[in-house]
């Protein structure tokens, strides 16, 4: 007797829509097939991860995004054929489907006829061998330009996506990323600074006159023009009307798409509270930069934010933990707060005093990086860290595209560390030398 395959849907069964003909109801056709119902994220990946299942489709689910649950699941059951049901078929989420190396994408409706076709298969008494319960689905229109527009998106990526977040508000972000992208343009790489706080991103002031386009503009285009393509550093400012960031948000997939196509370096900055752009963010991310400031509440808030990230299946690994305005007499450093978050590796940002605020309120964020604050010191490390590859500016005329590449060797950070101190010292015995010589 041929052994029946197992399914399971992660979402709510009443999302799929079923042309019933009266006699056959969406429970029943559920029952007939055994199919496994979890409406929880958490849960759906227990059971991928304690039973064997052929086949997974997953649809909405509390707890997560459909297709970071898909990609989880996909991670943790390579063997099982696992499906994004969505009607959603845009190049943003043909390229993540890729990436996760799903099945298919399918619509509830695709799914919905074939599970009818496989209940009325087992009804007229053919079990089968499993093999008609794979989605052999003709591929849309749609479907195969949304995967062309992905496949030639992933061809031509070159360019490292940094993001900046924070647990809370007010730990810094927008200082951060705002001198991360001019010092990454200060470095010759074609430079992007995303403001993906859609509702209160201020990053436009910060900037002064930088060339810029609102990001409403690249999600109308879907492309950035050849002038900006070509200016050591462009703003991508968020929303000019608070209403349309939701609008903005749904599309931010295909914006990252465009813009890591566009340059070699792109810093996306991200409000204080988290959301769905804060998760597809740092699941692009090359590297992903975490702030913490000098407050209790926003290492707590790190914890919550780190446990999130785990929950919704966003590898960690690639994150670099920083806390910032680190002075003489700061009530945390690096140490206090590498403890509080189990001995995780924390780098030090320097504070910058009034100047950083000054400069930066009058939107004279360059000047700020011309006059080597203690702060753009610090960011200055971090990026050597981040992108061993391009640690010095490039040679007059020359752009060497950024490839994606991981974290720099801890080891090589401590060199770098190591020298700096031994040039301190060293600068210490001449100075004290010379005062005793007069």
């Amino acid at each position: 007797m041929t052994k029946r395959k197992r399914y399971l849907l992660c979402g709510h069964g009443e999302s799929l829509p079923m042309a019933e003909d009266g006699t056959t109801s969406l429970s029943s056709v559920l029952e007939e097939l055994a199919v496994e119902v979890c409406a929880e994220a958490v849960s759906a990946r227990r059971r991928v991860n304690e039973e064997h299942f052929d086949f997974v489709w997953v649809s909405c689910c509390e707890g997560a995004e459909p297709i970071n649950l898909a990609a989880a699941c996909k991670r943790d059951s390579p063997q099982t054929a696992v499906y994004l049901v969505t009607v959603d078929r845009t190049g943003s989420v043909a390229s993540r489907a890729q990436a996760a190396e799903l099945d298919g994408i399918v619509s509830p409706a695709e799914l919905g006829e074939h599970l009818l076709k496989e209940a009325a298969r087992n009804v007229d008494g053919d079990r089968g061998d499993g093999g008609s319960a794979a989605l052999r689905l003709a591929e849309s229109e749609d479907a195969r330009q949304a995967l062309s527009v992905a496949k030639t998106l992933e061809a031509n990526r070159a360019g490292f996506l940094l993001t900046v977040v924070s647990g809370s508000g007010g730990a810094g972000k927008s200082t951060v990323a705002t001198l991360a992208a001019l010092l990454g343009a200060r470095r010759g790489l074609r430079t992007a600074l995303l403001d993906a706080d859609l509702q209160f991103g201020d990053l436009a002031a910060l900037m002064g006159d930088a060339p810029s386009v609102p990001v409403e503009e690249i999600v109308r285009t879907g492309a950035v023009s050849d002038e900006l393509r070509e200016a050591p550093l462009v703003l991508v400012s968020a929303p000019r009307a608070l209403e349309r960031s939701e609008v903005v948000a749904a599309s931010m997939g295909s914006v990252v798409d465009v813009l890591v196509a566009s340059f070699d370096f792109v810093v996306a900055n991200t409000g204080g509270g988290w959301d769905d752009v804060h998760l597809l963010l740092l699941e692009r991310a090359a590297a992903s930069l975490f702030l913490v400031d000098q407050r209790a509440s926003s290492v707590r808030a790190c914890r919550h934010a780190l446990d999130l990230c785990l929950r919704c299946g966003i590898a960690t690994g690639s994150f670099l933990l920083a806390v910032n305005r680190c002075t003489r007499h700061a009530p945390f450093t690096s140490i206090d707060v590498s403890s509080a978050l189990d001995g995780a590796h924390v780098a030090e940002l320097a504070d910058g005093g009034r100047e950083v605020e000054e400069l930066l309120g009058a939107g004279m964020a360059q000047s700020l990086v011309e006059a080597s604050s203690p702060l753009c010191i610090s960011i200055e490390g971090v990026l050597d860290e981040l992108l061993p590859l391009a640690s010095h500016p490039a040679s007059a005329g020359v752009q060497a595209p950024l490839a994606r590449i991981g974290l720099a060797p801890k080891a090589d950070a401590g060199l770098r560390g190591k020298q700096r101190k031994r040039k301190g010292r060293a600068s210490r015995r001449e100075g004290a030398l010379a005062k005793d010589a007069s």
